[in-house]
């Protein structure tokens, strides 16, 4: 009897050992995001910007909250990056063309499914839902949902996808959605202009867009690529998590990349893994969030 009973302690032992080894399943739970935000600045590697005196404030804002030292980018150059974002896939794309729309399913599709509100923010946009080639400093190229077929340029873009006069209204009375997606100009996303110009600009608009988020939510600023490095995908960058969702003086070594942010949002606003972001390899950025 006392064997039989040892048996029966050992095996429930096991069996919640077992349970608290992270596997796929319990690794992929994200806690939900009442809102969540992405700003996405452009073309600069790690070491560009961490440890940089040309970055004050994004260096602050990365020792405040959580810090992914081991994240990359997938490609050069720009748009297979946001692509992969937004679709689990580079769509076999390896340059900044105009013409090379997709019917990719992509988050826009998921978030539209799920009713849940959402916006794209992009300055100088020259009008709302615009899905043309880049004007003066506004670049297709940092925009996905432009070169998606199902997104078009009908009334879905015009109500979803627009300029910064509108992320000023929406900050301003307390209407930012569920999710956004956040991009300046080319001047102050780094890729014309200097580090410390970026900087200076996100300095200005992180507080504004964490206040916006309110409690849990939690803001992803990161880099499109690491121009002019070699290798692997398209270089080191980093990637940085505020907001009272967010952990705080926290620096995740897990290497993740732009897959694994997809991931992230996909898992925290309830909806399926799209492409890549939904391989066993992937995982999501859970170690850079509060627990819900």
């Amino acid at each position: 009897m006392r064997s039989a009973r040892f048996l029966v302690v050992l095996v429930l032992a096991v069996a919640v050992l077992t349970a608290m080894v992270p596997g796929d399943h319990v690794a992929a739970r994200v806690p939900p995001f009442r809102k969540v935000a992405v700003l996405f600045l452009e073309n600069h590697g790690y070491s560009q910007i961490i440890g940089s005196r040309q970055a004050p404030y994004l260096n602050r804002l990365a020792d405040h909250g959580a810090l992914a030292t081991r994240y990359y980018a997938l490609a050069h150059p720009s748009l297979p990056n946001y692509l992969a974002v937004t679709t689990g896939s580079t769509q076999g794309v390896t340059s900044d063309c105009n013409s090379c729309d997709n019917s990719a399913p992509s988050l826009a599709d998921q978030l539209g499914a799920a009713r849940i509100p959402w916006k794209a923010y992009f300055e100088r946009l020259p009008a709302p839902g615009f899905a043309g080639n880049g004007v003066g400093d506004y670049s297709k190229h940092y925009n996905p949902f432009a070169y998606s077929e199902r997104v078009g340029e009908g009334a879905v873009a015009r109500r979803h996808i627009v300029d910064f006069g509108a992320l000023r209204h929406d900050l301003r009375t307390g209407a930012l959605p569920r999710f956004s997606w956040i991009t300046p100009d080319l001047v102050h996303d780094g890729h014309n202009g200097s580090v410390g110009a970026s900087d200076r600009f996100a300095a200005r608009l992180v507080p504004r867009i964490v206040r916006a988020l309110g409690p849990d939510g939690v803001l992803f600023v990161t880099w499109d690529e690491a121009q002019g490095t070699i290798g692997p995908g398209g270089g080191r960058v980093a990637l940085i998590a505020t907001g009272s969702g967010a952990r705080h003086h926290v620096r995740s070594q897990a290497v993740a990349d732009h897959y694994s942010l997809l991931a992230t949002l996909e898992g925290g606003l309830g909806l399926p893994r799209l492409g890549q972001a939904a391989t066993a390899s992937v995982a999501p950025l859970t170690a850079m969030l509060e627990r819900g």
